[in-house]
C-alpha cells in the first residue's frame, strides 16, 4: 500500500483516506468530517491511527495527535510524545492546545513553544500569556527568536494587551524589516 501523507490540515478528503488507509470503511464519513466523527465512527482505528501519527514524516502529525488526545480517547502523555518528537507541522500549536484542552503543565508547553522550529511559536506564547499564565518576559524572548513572517503582529498585541514597551516593539520591527 502507498504510504499515506499527513497533511497540515486534516480535512474530509485526508479522513477517508486515513481510515481506508488504516483498514476500515470511509463510507460513513460526510462532507463535514471532524475528529470526534472519527472517535464515534471508528474507535476500533484509533491505536492504528496512534501509530499512524507516530510515524508521519509530513504535514502536522503533533496537531493531529493532539487532536486524538481531545476527541478520541489518546492519552495526554502519548499525545505530548508525539509533538515532542514532530520536526515538522506546528509543535508550538500542539504544545498550547494541550494545555488549553488537555490541562498539559504549562511549563512543558513552554519548552516546547521555545524550541519550535516551525509553525508560530510566537503567537503561541502570546496566547500563553493571555491564558495560562505565563510571563510576558518568557513570550517577549520567543518572539525575539521567533523566524516566522507576523511576528511585529505578535509583538503590537503584547503592547496593547500585555504591557511590553513600545522600544521593545520597534526593536522588533525594526528586526523584522531587514
Amino acid at each position: 500500500m502507498k504510504t499515506l501523507e499527513c497533511p497540515y490540515v486534516c480535512n474530509t478528503e485526508f479522513g477517508r483516506l486515513l481510515v481506508k488507509h488504516l483498514g476500515g470503511d470511509p463510507a460513513p464519513i460526510t462532507a463535514y468530517w471532524c475528529w470526534e466523527e472519527f472517535a464515534k465512527a471508528y474507535p476500533h482505528l484509533r491505536e492504528k491511527a496512534e501509530k499512524y501519527f507516530e510515524t508521519a514524516t509530513t504535514g502536522s502529525p503533533a496537531v493531529a495527535a493532539c487532536y486524538m488526545c481531545i476527541y478520541c480517547g489518546s492519552s495526554a502523555e502519548w499525545a505530548k510524545g508525539v509533538i515532542e518528537k514532530a520536526t515538522i507541522g506546528d509543535t508550538a500549536q500542539a504544545a498550547y492546545l494541550m494545555v488549553r484542552y488537555c490541562h498539559s503543565d504549562r511549563e512543558w508547553a513552554e519548552g516546547v513553544i521555545e524550541s519550535a522550529q516551525t509553525g508560530e511559536p510566537d503567537w503561541c506564547a502570546y496566547r500563553m500569556t493571555c491564558w495560562h499564565g505565563s510571563s510576558r518576559e518568557w513570550a517577549e524572548g520567543v518572539i525575539e527568536r521567533a523566524k516566522t513572517y507576523n511576528s511585529m503582529n505578535v509583538a503590537n498585541c503584547m503592547v496593547q494587551d500585555r504591557g511590553s514597551s513600545q522600544e521593545w516593539y520597534e526593536e522588533i520591527k525594526r528586526k523584522n524589516s531587514k
